[in-house]
């Protein structure tokens, strides 16, 4: 009995281990690259690519703004990615984070602060002094600045705690108002959140969030470490993975099982480059205007 009870205990340390390093290779991996190179001048290529401006120009704006979508506007992506949360009164607001503490001059939960009070935080100045006074917009008034002038990535987030009830219909619903369907698609990294959208009758591209697969084992990781395939994700055109999993074999296993792949989030221009000579059928970046394309 001793022995099998030592067998247990050392079989429950081992799964802790390998699951803490998994966590701390997660956190490190979730950063995005820095960008100290110059801009570059992407060939053309026979395969359509995309260049995803992420969380709108971010580097040169606020993060989730106005402005960082008018600056993204301005460059050559292909696609400008922002996220979704949702308030107290169900208005469904443009921010990375479940708490308005990193990115405003507030605190607090998005889920707890009406749209009002949302809009009295300055979600500018934390980036520079220059954008004092930017609100967190709603996803109406980047649907209207967009306009079908770029496609538009939505990432719906999950609260803090809890999932917000309603945000996948009221963001399919502002999408129908602004007539985007077209031009519009939506990610998550949380499967309930996609099997909601799966279950409606409205027909719009999606996209999977994951951080990556283990290699050679059916281990995956999104917002924790999953066992299995990809199959439950077939709804989905796309399984986008972040760049320290983005392999050349990945990103052919994947093409393989009919899905592409939006690599994220990388800054450095010449790697941006790499990654689409790896397969990449897109690449999310901060830095939108460092790339230019041939003519």
């Amino acid at each position: 009995m001793r022995k099998r009870s030592d067998l247990n205990w050392v079989l429950k340390w081992a799964r802790q281990a390998l699951l803490l390093s998994l966590l701390f290779f997660f956190v490190s991996a979730c950063g995005s690259s820095g960008s100290s190179e110059q801009a570059i001048v992407l060939k053309k290529q026979l395969r359509k690519v995309s260049l995803v401006a992420h969380r709108g120009a971010s580097g040169l704006a606020p993060e989730n703004t106005l402005a960082a979508v008018k600056k993204a506007l301005e460059t050559t992506a292909d696609y400008i990615e922002v996220d979704v949360h949702q308030s107290k009164d169900g208005q469904v607001v443009v921010i990375h984070d479940p708490t308005v503490d990193r990115t405003t001059n507030g605190t607090g939960r998005v889920a707890d602060l009406t749209l009002a009070e949302l809009k009295k935080l300055d979600a500018g100045a934390k980036h520079d002094s220059s954008f004092a006074g930017e609100r967190i917009p709603t996803l109406a008034q980047v649907l209207r600045a967009v306009k079908g002038k770029k496609k538009l990535l939505i990432e719906l987030k999950k609260g803090e705690d809890n999932y917000y009830q309603g945000l996948e219909e009221n963001t399919l619903r502002l999408i129908r108002e602004h007539r985007a369907e077209e031009w519009c698609v939506l990610q998550s990294f949380h499967d309930p959140i996609l099997e909601r959208i799966w279950q409606t009758d409205f027909v719009i591209s999606t996209h999977k969030l994951m951080v990556g697969k283990i290699p050679l084992l059916p281990i995956y990781i999104d917002h924790e470490l999953k066992f299995g395939n990809f199959e439950r994700y077939s709804e989905a055109t796309a399984i986008n993975i972040h760049r320290y999993f983005a392999s050349k074999a990945l990103i052919k296993s994947l093409h393989n099982q009919g899905f592409k792949t939006f690599i994220w989030t990388e800054d450095s221009p010449k790697n941006i480059k790499k990654l689409f000579e790896l397969g990449a059928d897109g690449v999310m970046t901060n830095h939108p205007e460092l790339v230019t394309r041939a003519e």
